[in-house]
Order: C-alpha cells, then sequence, then structure tokens
C-alpha cells in the first residue's frame, strides 16, 4: 500500500543547532566533508549572511537550500541558491520546486532582480530541473582550488 502524502513545511532555520541539522543532508552530496569541517564551514558562511530554509515532512527535514543575497554591477540586488538538497527516498517528489518558490518568493520581497544558481558540470539532474523551472545558463563559474 502506498504511503499516505502529508503535508510539507518549509521554514528558515534560525538557531545554531537547527543549521548543525542540516549535516546528514549535506553529507549526502558532499561525501568527503567531515562533520568537524561542516561545522566550521556553517560558522564561516553565518559569518556572512548565509541563511537557509528547510523542508520538513512529519517533523523530519527531508530537505535544504541555503540562500545568499547581495548586490553586482551586473544585475544590481539578487539572491544565489547554494545547494539545494533533497535526502535521497524524497527527490523527484517536488520538494526542490516547493523550496525554489519560497526562495524566489523572499527574492521579490527583498526586491531582487534575479535569482541564480550555481551546478556542478555532472549534475544533470539539477541542470534539468533548472531548465525545468525557468532558469538559463547566463555564463561559466570558474573556480581554482588553493589546497
Amino acid at each position: 500500500m502506498p504511503r499516505k502524502a502529508s503535508a510539507i513545511i518549509i521554514r528558515e532555520l534560525k538557531s545554531k543547532d537547527e543549521f548543525e541539522s542540516l549535516w546528514p543532508l549535506v553529507k549526502q552530496v558532499n561525501p568527503k566533508v567531515t562533520k568537524k569541517l561542516f561545522i566550521q564551514h556553517i560558522n564561516e558562511m553565518l559569518e556572512h549572511r548565509y541563511r537557509c530554509i528547510a523542508a520538513y515532512r512529519d517533523g523530519k527535514m527531508v530537505g535544504a537550500c541555503g540562500i545568499w543575497s547581495g548586490a553586482r554591477f551586473w544585475c544590481g540586488k539578487y539572491m544565489e541558491v547554494d545547494n539545494i538538497v533533497v535526502n535521497a527516498n524524497e527527490r523527484s517528489s517536488g520538494m526542490g520546486k516547493l523550496m525554489m518558490d519560497w526562495v524566489e518568493k523572499e527574492a521579490r520581497r527583498l526586491k531582487c532582480s534575479i535569482v541564480m544558481a550555481d551546478s556542478y558540470t555532472y549534475n544533470h539532474a539539477s541542470h534539468r530541473f533548472y531548465f525545468r523551472e525557468g532558469y538559463v545558463i547566463k555564463g561559466f563559474c570558474f573556480a581554482k582550488e588553493l589546497y
């Protein structure tokens, strides 16, 4: 018998404990990052206006999406999506769309002119997702590892 769909609640995380509770989801897409390094990164990110929303089903966090906002010469005020993560057994359930709807609504509230998202070149599923959501490729993100 199929599981009855339960409501998904999306809300912004506020406390340090809530941010640290992202670890099981983040680990799914960043397996090389240790918990110690994850906590170090979260603390650094929070110092730079990092925000995050999470999706909950039956009280359990099953998705998360980080966001940053700022301004750039080429686009003015923007919101950037950082790591949309959906628990493996919840993927393709519409959760990513619900989180992106929240992000876009928040970007409009903040009067951002654009929402941006980076995606790894090999993550074809995320490319399909962003195209489906109306995003277009505006350029490339170049990176040079220093250590």
